[in-house]
């Protein structure tokens, strides 16, 4: 999620039209992954220590009807996921909840947005083909790689968005949580 975060942070400087973010302090002991298409469909991933958070919002799959009642069934560690404001908790179309390393998954089948399942399984080419496509630019997949390989540099930064503003995106690189 940090490598995706930060292919968008580089290509795609301003923010609110960035698909994937990352924030590595989101609290002292949580770090926060998301995504937004733009068109209503978002999802949040907490993570602290062994505990994550998964809410995902798909509109064209529909919203979940039992919404309260699947809250009230997380077990109580995940309070503060369930109750964040900025997940927009009040619908969703699936929310999940890791569990002895297992995810335990309630809510709608999730097919009109890349979903947690499908995106922790990307690879750079994958990022490659979407980027592509989704900014109507072309990057050389090469350079896409080593951002998925933790070889991030500025001049890797410059080549791929010559217009980016270094000093802002070293900010963006502090909160993704990448060390340049």
């Amino acid at each position: 999620m940090k490598a995706l975060a930060l292919a968008d942070a580089i290509i795609q400087p301003e923010w609110e039209y960035r698909y994937f973010s990352y924030n590595s302090k989101w609290s002292d002991t949580e770090e926060m992954g998301s995504f937004r298409d733009g068109s209503g469909g978002e999802w949040f991933f907490l993570s602290s220590g062994q505990f994550a958070g998964y809410k995902c919002l798909s509109p064209e799959d529909g919203i979940m009807p039992d919404l309260e009642n699947v809250k009230s069934q997380f077990p109580s560690e995940y309070r503060s996921f369930i109750t964040e404001p900025a997940f927009s908790m009040d619908l969703a179309t699936c929310l999940w909840y890791l569990h002895e390393s297992k995810w335990v998954k309630n809510g709608l089948t999730v097919k009109w947005i890349i979903d947690l399942a499908e995106i922790t399984n990307w690879t750079a080419k994958d990022y490659h083909t979407w980027a592509v496509d989704y900014y109507e630019r072309d990057f050389d997949v090469l350079d896409i790689d080593k951002l998925f390989e933790n070889q991030f540099n500025e001049e890797l930064a410059m080549k791929l968005n010559p217009e980016i503003d270094i000093n802002k995106l070293r900010v963006e690189l502090v909160e993704i949580g990448i060390n340049s």
